[in-house]
């Protein structure tokens, strides 16, 4: 599912993977707009097959390719650049399709059977509808659909960066300017990728992890517009009792995690004008 999470630094496009991230829906567009552009679509325009077929036969070709791979770390350039030309592909798939994702929530019955049998044709190339919220629906791969397809071949640290992004796919993140997930299943993810920064520090991975990794350290201790974590609009300015007791649960189990003085610190000066100034000062440091 498409994570327009940040743009990977050093040219590595892991977020041209149609992926689903705590990005607005507008960021969604953008970018969407923009993957139109990318270097080498105009083969798939070409192309003589129809769209959901040349999308299975790209990935058929890749996973040949695989098996004659030279190295671990050619197939990671080798998911790169299939994330990259996925994400133009799909990009054209929802276009063609535009007129029934249009009509996903109308209740008249043709519209009801159009959108049935696309889903019925996309689940056939591991496709599938993904709710982004504000009645916007897009075309995205299955959840894991990278994972399984390069998990023996890539290298450790692409290896787990690919099962962590496969779980997190399963559900939209934000949605409607409001988080979708708890906070403690964001806290959760906040654990995962600080896990494997650690593990992995030299990883070509991590300048992209850090960014989608400060993003949720910025959701989880402020929340987002329709998810807030403090009530800061009224002269009784407060931190939510459920928001108090997650981040004490959070500094209980993790008290070395580099998020735990994030929580004291907003806790400190959430009434602060400035708070999101301040945290992202204190992340630039980590």
């Amino acid at each position: 599912m498409r994570k327009i999470f940040v743009m990977i630094v050093s040219g590595i496009l892991l977020s041209a993977c149609k992926q689903t991230d705590n990005k607005s829906i507008s960021d969604k567009q953008e970018i969407k707009k923009d993957s139109t552009k990318v270097e080498g679509s105009s083969e798939t325009v070409k192309s003589d097959l129809g769209l959901l077929e040349q999308f299975s036969k790209n990935k058929n070709e890749v996973i040949l390719k695989l098996k004659s791979i030279a190295n671990k770390e050619a197939a990671n350039a080798l998911y790169e650049k299939y994330c990259e030309e996925n994400n133009v592909l799909l990009g054209q798939i929802e276009e063609k399709e535009s007129g029934v994702l249009d009509k996903f929530y109308n209740e008249e019955k043709n519209a009801k059977k159009e959108v049935k049998l696309l889903g019925d044709e996309l689940s056939k190339h591991q496709l599938e509808y993904f709710e982004i919220g504000e009645g916007y629906v897009e075309i995205e791969t299955l959840p894991d659909f990278y994972y399984k397809i390069f998990k023996d071949y890539v290298t450790n640290d692409y290896k787990d960066y690919l099962y962590l992004k496969s779980e997190e796919n399963k559900t939209l993140y934000s949605a409607d300017a409001g988080l979708v997930i708890s906070f403690k299943e964001l806290g959760d993810r906040i654990i995962s990728w600080e896990n494997f920064m650690t593990k992995y520090p030299d990883s070509k991975l991590i300048p992209s992890v850090k960014e989608e990794y400060k993003n949720y350290q910025m959701d989880y201790l402020v929340g987002q517009d329709n998810t807030p974590t403090a009530e800061r609009a009224t002269d009784e300015k407060y931190i939510y009792p459920e928001n108090i007791q997650e981040f004490d649960r959070f500094v209980k189990k993790y008290p070395k995690s580099p998020t735990a003085p994030l929580i004291s610190l907003f806790k400190e000066s959430f009434k602060n004008e400035k708070i999101f100034d301040l945290i992202r000062t204190e992340q630039d440091k980590l």
